[in-house]
């Protein structure tokens, strides 16, 4: 039989292991997408700021600022982004 202390020990140290495991895929996610950031890997999204141009997901652009692409229609050709007032690296580091 099971002691309320082994259960509660290892209650604690499952929780410990789903944090540990939860830091650890927000970290490769986070990672990831930045990948897709730096090497505009099958971005669909061009987005030209005053200060020049990147490309990004349309996904990731709905995920960090869906108003950008209301209106937006173009299903099957390449959405371009006009963004003049902002500058490339402010842009570049609010979509990290």
């Amino acid at each position: 039989m099971i002691t309320t202390d082994a259960t509660r020990e290892f209650q604690a140290k499952e929780r410990r292991y789903k944090e540990q495991l939860k830091k650890c895929f927000a970290s490769a996610l986070s990672a990831d997408l930045n990948r897709l950031l730096e090497e505009e890997l099958e971005a669909d999204v061009s987005l030209y700021a005053g200060s020049g141009s990147l490309r990004a997901h349309r996904a990731i652009l709905l995920a960090r600022i869906p108003h950008l692409l209301y209106g937006q229609k173009h299903k099957n050709h390449p959405i371009i982004i006009h963004l003049p007032e902002y500058e490339l690296p402010n842009l570049r580091d609010f979509l990290r």
